[in-house]
């Protein structure tokens, strides 16, 4: 039997990757995450699929596949698709943490085993102490690092670090019986760790692969302009801190590690200290336990904001126990507003009420530090920020790096690779890759279709 690959998610859109690849008996996803688009066009604006139906709404609007031997028994309940005792799914190999390469494990049955890189591993449970992981409820999570070699029936899975805005993230060369495939998972030359992604290109070309399956997030018709990278954020953002006499303010969605160092690296060199929230500070205390990260300490090189709860108080008893570690020494609204002038304070977008309790001198400085919005939601919710920033006498500054290769680069890998079929993933412009994969065959995915590599 050939080997196939079939991809579920990521087609023609960014994120929602869940890759399959099929050899003989073995049956290995690649991801299980959901899409930033997915499922809008019925859940939005407080319509959300119900828990109670497990992946039943799902499966109703084509939102995951239906897929025998895969899901859990709970997530099939009120469904038409049966339960399996055994799994017909061997495993699900992450490429990273983020939640459009991962958000859908919460319905894969728990007996699946999921391998992860270790630095995954321990932001999984650092969200599972505080909001939860799609994670919870795996026991089987066995994890991995460069150089291992993961045996799975009859494929072998060899792991690759990459460059990508969150550590831990990965590629991956898959020797199958049909020969080498390989998987970039999310890439960027432009992190302060972009020698990982020409390792992993060393890594994949070395073994002849026969397909390349690669994300292309930033290919696009679109001027794309000069690349700004990591330390661009940091030096702008010291420039920034030093021309402002007030409060600094910056969000951004999700867990952008290198961000919070590219911040804490600002602060250093300007005297101020970067203050975050405690679900940041728990996943960084987390960090710390992985020796290849250098993680800024919480405590001493980053402060925490402590959020009011009941009455104002700060009473134990309101806080879950894992924030209440952060009180004695956490830093409360009253504290920025009398200590404004020392601090960058970074909390996620939806914190932006804090900034009532805070009262700012006005003049400060805000920094969107995330990707402009690029459909009508992500529209909306920016000028939302911007009505804030306004509101409060801040000055808006867009000051950010992509996690993700431009067009040219994302050229410049499939190039190097050198493959005689490239499957673009992840991407809303698929047709654009023989541009630049002109070796190439180009074989662009559709959703649920088996692809043949031989």
């Amino acid at each position: 039997m050939a080997v196939t690959i079939t991809c579920y998610g990521g087609v023609g859109e960014i994120g929602g990757n869940k890759i399959l690849i099929t050899d003989k008996d073995t049956k290995v996803f690649l991801d299980f995450g959901a899409g930033f688009s997915e499922g809008t066009k019925y859940f939005s604006g407080g319509v959300e699929p119900r828990g109670v139906n497990g992946a039943g709404d799902y499966f109703e609007f084509g939102l995951l596949p239906e897929i025998d031997g895969l899901y859990s028994e709970e997530a099939l309940q009120n469904t038409e698709l049966k339960h399996t005792k055994t799994p017909e799914i061997d495993a699900i190999i992450l490429s990273h943490y983020h939640y459009d390469h991962m958000g859908r494990i919460k319905f894969i049955d728990p007996n699946i085993p999921i391998f992860c890189g270790e630095t995954t591993a321990l932001i999984h449970q650092a969200y599972s102490e505080s909001n939860g992981s799609p994670l919870d409820g795996h026991d089987d999570i066995r994890t991995f690092r460069t150089g291992d070699k993961i045996k799975i029936g009859s494929i072998e899975v060899q792991p690759v670090h990459v460059d990508h805005s969150i550590p831990g993230a990965y590629g991956f060369v898959i020797h199958a019986s049909e020969g080498a495939l390989a998987y970039t998972g999310d890439f960027r030359f432009h992190g302060p760790m972009g020698g990982m992604t020409e390792d992993f290109i060393s890594s994949a070309a070395s073994e002849n692969p026969v397909a390349l399956i690669t994300e292309g997030t930033r290919v696009s018709d679109s001027k794309q302009g000069k690349e700004t990278s990591e330390s661009h954020v940091a030096s702008a953002t010291s420039e920034l801190l030093k021309a402002t006499k007030n409060l600094v303010f910056s969000s951004f969605r999700g867990n952008d590690f290198d961000r919070i160092s590219s911040f804490d690296q600002a602060c250093r060199a300007t005297g101020r200290k970067l203050v975050v929230s405690a679900k940041i500070a728990i996943m960084l205390e987390r960090l710390e336990k992985d020796k290849h990260l250098k993680v800024p300490k919480v405590g001493k090189d980053v402060l925490v904001y402590v959020r009011r709860k009941r009455g104002g108080k700060y009473d134990d008893r309101d806080y879950f126990p894992w924030e209440r570690g952060y009180l004695d020494d956490g830093l409360t609204a009253e504290d920025v507003r009398k200590r404004e002038k020392e601090l960058l304070l970074h909390l996620d977008h939806w914190y932006l009420p804090e900034l009532i309790d805070i009262r700012p001198a006005k003049g400060g400085s805000y920094i969107h530090s995330t990707t402009e919005a690029y459909n009508e939601e992500g529209e909306h919710e920016e000028q939302v920020i911007k009505n804030w920033v306004d509101y409060f006498g801040f000055n808006y500054h867009q000051i950010h790096a992509s996690g993700h290769a431009p067009m040219e680069k994302v050229g410049y890998l499939v190039g190097k690779v050198n493959v005689k079929t490239v499957i673009p993933i992840h991407t809303e412009r698929p047709d654009l890759f023989q541009r630049f994969a002109r070796n190439s065959k180009v074989r662009s995915p559709s959703l649920g279709d088996a692809i043949a590599v031989a």
